[in-house]
């Protein structure tokens, strides 16, 4: 018999956090800890609903809720591309769908504005949502995954790049920049002063250093790494990750505008990534890629990477929601997915 619970909560049961580790292609998102991150750092509430079967657990479907002037929103998950969706050790497909029903109706009890389930792009199972999530809005992103050549050394890993990242990696060990792998306040202070200024620069939305300043204290030391890219002494660019299981998450990228010319970054790139090898690392996310950022896709995708969609399934609880403007949205569900913005009546 299957059975189904929601519970809130950002301190779930140990049974929970193992199932999820149990996965493997579960994301770093999925976890305890860093949706206990997030919901701290947005003034969400965690919750998850659990399928069971004869008592033992089939299924997870981690979410967040947000408070907000048109009601809730729920998202699965929130914050910067976090992927969500059903987590599954073996495959059950009854249990699947039971929760992503549960989720929408979850929202449907809670008064929500709307609810959002974003898919894992590891798990290939769009098509699965398709059939179940009944949804009334999409959106689509591409997902680049570099998987790393089974017993990778640096020169194999190098060679898996297209033109021109390998010159651009030796452009930058000739130009004498060298990459520290960090986790003290000074290369968090670093990687967050240069974020808001690169962000800055192209008119983007920048990370709060609430969220950096909770890093250290909320995950685990092997949960994240900032490699620090150093010329004559002085940091120059920075790459904030996550790990989890199998898969590294490019997160925060930075650098300092004046050593772009460097390639700095490019390096700091190529040894994050052996050093995620050397870790038992097999995965490296590059996080979601608009349809229409054809600059951001072009670097990331000669970094030997595997092409995925993935997708933002929304159902609209309220009509109004489709009235507001984008920036109204962004300020009252800070972190959260709304609706497309191309949908709104503004647009």
């Amino acid at each position: 018999m299957l059975t189904m619970r929601c519970l809130f909560g950002d301190t779930p049961t140990q049974e929970f956090a193992d199932y999820v580790a149990s996965c493997p292609d579960s994301l770093v998102y999925t976890t305890p800890r860093f949706l206990a991150l997030v919901s701290g750092h947005l003034g969400a509430q965690g919750g998850w609903l659990e399928a069971r079967r004869q008592g033992l657990l089939v299924g997870l479907l981690p979410f967040l809720k947000k408070e907000g002037f048109l009601g809730p929103v729920l998202n699965s998950l929130a914050y910067y591309g976090s992927n969500g969706g059903v987590v599954q050790v073996d495959v059950d497909a009854e249990a699947k769908a039971g929760l992503i029903q549960a989720f929408y109706n979850e929202a449907d009890k809670a008064g929500c504005a709307s609810a959002t389930i974003i898919t894992n792009p590891l798990e290939r199972d769009a098509e699965f949502y398709f059939k179940h999530a009944n949804h009334d809005l999409l959106d689509e992103r591409i997902g680049l995954v570099t998987h790393f050549p089974t017993n990778a050394n640096a020169e194999m890993l190098i060679k898996s790049f297209e033109d021109p990242r390998p010159r651009n990696i030796r452009r930058a060990i000739r130009d004498g920049i060298t990459v520290q792998r960090r986790q003290d306040i000074e290369a968090l202070d670093f990687l967050y002063n240069t974020h808001c200024q690169n962000m800055q620069a192209i008119g983007g939305l920048s990370k709060k250093k609430s969220f950096f300043d909770a890093i250290p204290d909320t995950m685990n030391e092997d949960d994240w790494s900032i490699h620090v890219g150093m010329k004559d002494g002085q940091p120059v660019a920075a790459l904030l990750t996550f790990a989890f299981n199998q898969t590294v998450e490019y997160f925060t990228p930075v650098i300092r505008e004046e050593f772009r010319s460097t390639q700095a970054l490019s390096l700091i790139i190529y040894q994050a990534m052996q050093d995620s090898i050397k870790r038992g690392f097999s995965n490296w996310n590059w996080g979601g890629t608009w349809l229409i950022q054809d600059g951001v896709y072009d670097f990331k995708k000669r970094w030997g990477t595997t092409q995925y969609s993935y997708y933002y399934f929304t159902r609209l609880f309220k009509a109004e929601v489709r009235r507001q403007t984008r920036q109204a949205l962004l300020d009252g569900y800070e972190g959260f997915y709304v609706l497309p913005f191309s949908e709104l009546t503004s647009a």
